[in-house]
């Protein structure tokens, strides 16, 4: 497969979204669903996404 084929497959492509996604999800069930140290794992799963953006938005081109 070339160097091409490879940065436009799905994986490559998709990857970094669907993990996010995935630790979104997460962090919502724990917080709605969990108690105690759940709370605290849903704030840093869902504090990872925000930070990723900001990171992105923020940095110098």
């Amino acid at each position: 497969m070339s160097k091409a084929a490879i940065r436009h497959s799905f994986w490559f492509v998709w990857r970094m979204p669907i993990a996010l996604a995935v630790l979104t999800a997460f962090g919502l069930l724990a917080a709605l669903l969990g108690t105690g140290i759940w709370h605290g794992t849903a704030w840093v799963a869902l504090f990872i996404p925000i930070a990723v953006a900001c990171w992105h938005a923020l940095r110098p081109r």
